[in-house]
């Protein structure tokens, strides 16, 4: 066969190769994108940021400061204060691309305090952390999980 022939006809493999991997990944980010409606509507229907911003308002007459985001949502432009001096972690990829969705109430109280709330997919499925601590998602288990990270952070 001719070299021009060879590669004709691996053109034709290529671009069946090629329509097949673009196939593919339209159903992958179909399905990602399906998780990610899944995560947002559970963190609504459990009611985290409600939760949160309780906390903050009652417990905390409002010092503290809420920051909600998701995986998938680019971060916010950052400012020359608020880079790290040193990155040690660039161009360390992460271990997984699992989406998550997150909620902080940050405060300061004889030092800084947290309460981290996340919600999202592992290989096991829909997780729910509170400051990386495993609650089973249910919003019983939840508003105790929270009031117990609570009185964790001010070791009460």
């Amino acid at each position: 066969m001719a070299w021009r022939d060879t590669i004709e006809s691996l053109q034709i493999e290529l671009a069946d190769v090629r329509a097949e991997r673009t196939r593919q990944s339209k159903l992958l980010e179909a399905a990602r994108q399906s998780q990610r409606e899944q995560l947002s509507q559970m963190a609504e229907s459990l009611g985290i940021a409600k939760l949160i911003d309780d906390m903050n308002s009652v417990l905390l007459r409002g010092i503290g400061e809420v920051e909600s985001y998701s995986s998938w949502d680019p971060p916010e432009k950052e400012t020359e204060d608020d880079l790290p001096l040193l990155d040690l972690g660039a161009g360390v990829a992460d271990d997984d691309d699992a989406d998550y969705v997150s909620t902080v109430l940050t405060w300061d109280e004889d030092g800084e305090c947290e309460i981290a709330v996340d919600l999202g997919f592992s290989e096991d499925g829909i997780y729910l952390q509170i400051n990386e601590i495993d609650v089973r998602p249910e919003r019983e288990a939840l508003e105790q999980a929270l009031v117990e990270a609570f009185r964790e952070e001010l070791q009460v």
